[in-house]
């Protein structure tokens, strides 16, 4: 009996972590806006459908956005974390499930604007640090099959960004070693945000921050330092 209570009582090892990502492409976000949640809702229950509004690009963009509330903007913690385990596999002696359940990744709870009445609807959310979000246009396809249409989005671009991620992982599980592994894996393999290099993209592409690009950023999101331009993006930040 009293081995069995020491084995209850033992618990899992967790650590603390503080990491910055460093983006090497722009981040394009693309939030579910508050109208396309009604419409969605409103095919689901039969209603009505309403004829068709103007089309409103600079609504497009704001739309897009995830705001934090204080005026500054964020991205899914969700995404953050399935961007990380996208790296993870048995073969390489990581597996993903054990990833999955291994790390936690700290977050804002963000209360957003629901399409139903009454609803709640809570977003984890990451800040995003970096210059202030840019309209950018794309030609799109929408639509399913053969009836996909050329269409024009709009929607918020980070050309300079990082982010702080916090959290935790279970050092019986995953150690401070692979999990630096898989963050800078994912950041080339896979990426956050639209037109990623894991949707045949480019953008979203970012690296596990340098001790000096780490200073450099910890100096911004203090208000005590410039934004940390690399060389390859000044003429594009300009």
């Amino acid at each position: 009996m009293e081995s069995l209570s020491k084995a209850l009582t033992k618990k899992a090892t967790f650590k603390g972590f503080s990491v910055w990502l460093v983006g090497g492409t722009p981040l394009i976000t693309h939030a579910w806006s508050e109208k396309a949640k009604r419409e969605m809702l409103a095919k689901q229950v039969k209603a009505t459908k309403p004829g068709r509004e103007q089309r409103d690009p600079q609504q497009d963009f704001v739309n897009s956005l995830y705001e934090m509330g204080d005026g500054s903007y964020g991205f899914p913690a969700t995404g953050v974390k399935n961007c990380i385990l996208s790296a993870a596999h048995k073969d390489k002696g990581i597996a993903r499930s054990s990833v999955m359940a291994a790390l936690w990744i700290n977050a804002d709870m963000v209360r957003t604007r629901p399409a139903l009445a009454g609803a709640i609807c809570d977003m984890p959310l990451v800040r995003i640090y970096g210059g202030d979000p840019e309209m950018r246009e794309d030609m799109v396809k929408v639509g399913a099959g053969l009836n996909k249409k050329a269409s024009l989005a709009y929607r918020a671009q980070f050309t300079v960004w990082g982010m702080r991620i916090t959290g935790r992982f279970n050092a019986d599980v995953l150690t401070a070693e692979q999990l630096a592994f898989l963050i800078d894996e994912a950041g080339m393999a896979s990426g956050l945000g639209e037109w990623r290099n894991e949707r045949k993209g480019m953008f979203g592409a970012f690296h596990l921050a340098s001790a000096d690009e780490e200073d450099a950023w910890e100096r911004f999101a203090a208000g005590t330092g410039d934004l940390p331009v690399p060389a390859s993006y000044r003429q594009a930040a300009e």
